[in-house]
């Protein structure tokens, strides 16, 4: 077969598709750089990052690349509170094949200063023998001040009443007028007077949230309220 001709300046076809494909990453490559944000593709097997932005370097101060990093000083730079986060991730995945794993956790910069970051990670591929678990996620900075703010109180707020939407169940409709009674300043005796309830009723109401909520005390007891939209 002759070798077919190439117009002068073409590229051959195998080539022309590498150099697209370099040209094509180049292009993410930047894009991702741009973000205020850290894009990442990690492997929960070994606790490595196998690619991550600019990003990375640029809001936390370290090395692009952290996979020479031992996995004990990778689990150092999260905060105290947060070092079982890769455990808990790890454990979200083996469970869940679809779905977003998201957290807001400390982690710790170059310069030994602890941020907020917000991550959101997705299962991005796994072997049947779970010899590569990878995972595709962002982080963003929490800690600088939002430019529009407007809406994180109703976030904060409905995120709480997600989260205790089961201790929610525990108590009764009348515990929970009783609790918002307190909420709004009234004591005990106040609240007596205005349900009709006697005083000890009302006491052992009190004392009954508590115990199922597993808090402590009465500023406990109306923060909780507050929180949950009770006030």
């Amino acid at each position: 077969m002759g070798k077919k001709n190439l117009v002068p300046g073409e590229l051959p076809k195998g080539i022309k598709s590498v150099e697209k494909l370099k040209s094509q990453l180049a292009f993410y490559e930047k894009v991702f750089s741009s973000l205020n944000a850290i894009v990442f593709v990690f492997d929960l097997s070994v606790n490595r990052m196998v690619w991550v932005n600019e990003g990375f370097r640029k809001i936390l101060g370290y090395r692009k690349s952290t996979a020479v990093i031992p996995e004990q000083e990778l689990i150092d730079v999260h905060h105290p509170d947060d070092r079982d986060f890769l455990h808990q991730m790890r454990e979200f995945f083996r469970k869940n094949k679809t779905g977003t794993f998201t957290s807001l956790l400390k982690f710790k910069t170059a310069n030994d200063e602890f941020i907020w970051l917000c991550s959101s990670a997705t299962l991005f591929r796994r072997t049947a023998d779970e010899s590569v678990f990878e995972v595709v996620g962002v982080s963003l900075d929490f800690t600088k001040p939002l430019t529009y703010n407007r809406n994180l109180k109703l976030l904060s707020q409905e995120k709480l009443r997600e989260l205790n939407a089961d201790s929610l169940k525990r108590i009764t409709n009348r515990e929970k007028e009783i609790l918002k009674y307190f909420a709004n300043g009234l004591n005990a005796r106040e609240i007596s007077e205005k349900t009709g309830l006697s005083f000890h009723t009302v006491n052992n109401h009190r004392k009954n949230m508590l115990k199922k909520l597993e808090l402590k005390n009465l500023a406990a007891l109306v923060n909780f309220a507050v929180d949950n939209g009770l006030a």
